[in-house]
């Protein structure tokens, strides 16, 4: 417990830091102007990639510093990331943030004066559910080490997938592929292809026990 939190507390640390530093170095002609831009704490002078693998960074010290082992602790953190990324979709959400496309769904919402997709929300409640599911399935029979992580990325790489295309926004390249379902599909792919391995490896057997001592 006390190991995931310090881990967290360092890595957020480390990844704003490298989020910030990634942004100056991105646009350096603004803070070679101004250098005291460096300063602000605005949320769009953050870069998200730069921050992600600084935390993942952080993160793999720690654990090579504690002798941790990296497959326990993504066990022990993936509740409490999809726990985080569901508030963080609600969030979103409450603020007006993460604009849906535009949509006559019965489930559309009227945002800014037309009717869009409200995409945090649904994404909010996917990742939710998809908390509860794999509480549930954790609770109910013995998952392998690792398991329960590549589920939960597995899930959330799939609800991204499915949610991308009702927002609008979406980075587009090439002949307009979304840049996050290309991603997403990746690491479906990744995942599944590990989750299937794990599926079709027999069980260790168990050591016996010694002989009793006469």
């Amino acid at each position: 417990g006390d190991h995931i939190y310090n881990a967290g507390f360092y890595a957020l640390l480390v990844g704003l830091v490298a989020a910030r530093l990634g942004h100056a170095v991105a646009y350096f002609e603004v803070y070679q102007t101004d250098p005291m831009q460096i300063l602000s704490l605005s949320p769009g002078a953050f870069l998200a990639l730069p921050g992600l693998l600084g935390g993942l960074a952080m993160v793999a010290i720690y654990l090579r510093r504690h002798h941790l082992s990296a497959v326990a602790f993504a066990d022990a953190a993936a509740p409490g990331i999809l726990l985080a990324l569901t508030v963080a979709a609600l969030g979103d959400f409450l603020a007006g943030r993460s604009l849906g496309s535009l949509s006559d769904a019965p489930w559309a919402m009227e945002m800014f004066g037309v009717q869009r997709q409200p995409v945090a929300l649904i994404e909010a409640v996917a990742l939710g559910g998809l908390l509860a599911i794999l509480l549930l399935v954790d609770s109910r029979r013995p998952l392998r080490p690792g398991q329960l992580a590549l589920l939960a990325l597995f899930g959330y790489a799939t609800i991204r997938l499915l949610t991308e295309p009702l927002r609008a926004d979406s980075a587009l390249v090439g002949d307009g592929w979304r840049v996050v379902q290309i991603v997403a599909l990746a690491v479906i792919a990744f995942s599944g292809w590990l989750l299937g391995r794990g599926a079709t490896r027999p069980d260790e057997p168990e050591a016996e026990a010694p002989p009793a001592a006469v």
